[in-house]
């Protein structure tokens, strides 16, 4: 039976519970900063919204996808805004270094992106259960 269950939907809800820490922890870390970009932070959101609007509908093989679009999309515009401090630290210009929010938000982003391909080739139902 597909629907509500199996290892995919839990898996994809935990993608989606690791977007919204990696939202959350980038706006905390960088909101007052000209590195943050809102664009990153709504596109993650917007990417778990419609994610579990499409879990609501039981379409629990694509929501996985999604999830990559907009967590691929909202990293692409975590590098573009940062780019700038990670030149200017690795150059020599700014020489206080990278602090730990900068390692927490990459590690996340990083981790955001790895959970939703993770969930696509997680197995809807074990063999179990099959």
């Amino acid at each position: 039976m597909k629907g509500l269950q199996g290892g995919k939907f839990y898996v994809t809800l935990a993608a989606m519970a690791i977007a919204v820490v990696t939202a959350v922890v980038y706006a905390v870390c960088y909101s007052a900063t000209r590195y943050m970009s809102w664009a990153a932070f709504a596109i993650l959101l917007v990417g778990v919204v419609l994610g579990l609007a499409m879990l609501a509908l039981k379409m629990v093989d694509l929501t996985p996808w999604l999830l990559l679009g907009t967590g691929v999309v909202g990293t692409m515009f975590f590098v573009y805004y940062i780019y700038f401090f990670i030149s200017s630290v690795a150059v020599g210009i700014q020489f206080s270094g990278f602090p730990p929010e900068f390692f927490a938000t990459v590690v996340l982003f990083a981790l955001t992106v790895l959970a939703a391909v993770v969930a696509i080739f997680v197995p809807q139902t074990s063999e179990k259960e099959a």
